[in-house]
């Protein structure tokens, strides 16, 4: 082969040398640019799964504190309705076995607070065991008071105290122990709420 062939082969192989060292220096420099597209991207997916995990452990942490807080805050609740019931259960306890002066007094002022809100002509109703005492808180109101009122002779279900009516049924004031006690629920349930938070 002649010096002019072997010059232009020289020549078209290093033209197509350089055309491949060129061509594989682009898809070197495109497969890195791809990788550090890609080492992006998952730095970015990590960091993103990174943040939701912390956001769902966050959220899982209020959840379970909050049910731990609902959980103690019930059974505070259930505490305190144990206790009111059982100071309400000692009370009727107490209050079934009253008798004598102090137990008169009590019915006479229940009697003259029916008195206030039904008016002098009512009828009251008692429990077996109180008829004889209300009777005589009957006589303690004095004869003007006491002579349009009416005991009625079926006793009532009650550990003790009295129901009044007007004399024509429409208007009823229960003023028994149960009754008083119920009504004072609410407030002796805030005493011993008060009394259970600063034990």
């Amino acid at each position: 082969m002649n010096r002019a062939a072997e010059d232009t082969l020289e020549k078209v192989a290093s033209e197509f040398e350089n055309e491949a060292l060129a061509d594989l220096e682009d898809a070197r420099s495109q497969a890195v640019a791809k990788l550090e597209a890609a080492r992006k991207e998952a730095a970015e997916a990590v960091s993103k799964t990174l943040e939701m995990s912390v956001k769902q452990a966050e959220s899982i942490r209020r959840q379970t504190i909050g049910a731990a807080e609902l959980e103690v805050r019930n059974a505070q609740l259930r505490s305190l309705e144990k206790a009111v019931t059982e100071v309400f259960e000692a009370a009727e306890r107490q209050t079934s076995h009253a008798s004598g002066e102090a137990h008169e007094q009590a019915l006479t002022r229940l009697v003259q607070e029916g008195l206030d809100v039904i008016g002098p002509r009512a009828r009251i109703q008692c429990a077996e065991k109180d008829k004889r005492a209300v009777s005589s808180a009957l006589r303690r109101l004095g004869d003007s008071k006491a002579s349009s009122l009416t005991v009625e002779p079926e006793a009532i279900d009650t550990i003790g105290g009295v129901v009044l009516t007007s004399h024509d049924g429409s208007v009823r004031f229960d003023n028994t122990f149960e009754a008083r006690l119920e009504r004072m629920r609410p407030v002796l349930r805030k005493e011993v709420a008060a009394l259970l938070t600063s034990a």
